[in-house]
């Protein structure tokens, strides 16, 4: 598993076929799609996780 410095998400091994499950696992009880929206929103995958996240990379975009 992976933390993403961009979004804060780790990876957990959700798809987009499963993106609305809440697995209860690293992730706490965000879905990987209200992650998503947050991204979209704020920058992080919460925005809890502000603090810690930083700008896509060129390759990243």
């Amino acid at each position: 598993m992976a933390l993403c410095p961009v979004c804060w998400w780790e990876d957990d091994g959700q798809e987009d076929d499963d993106a609305a499950e809440v697995r209860l696992t690293v992730n706490g009880s965000l879905s990987l799609n209200e992650a998503r929206m947050h991204f979209t929103h704020c920058g992080a995958a919460h925005p809890r996780f502000l603090p810690y996240v930083r700008k896509p990379n060129v390759a990243e975009q």
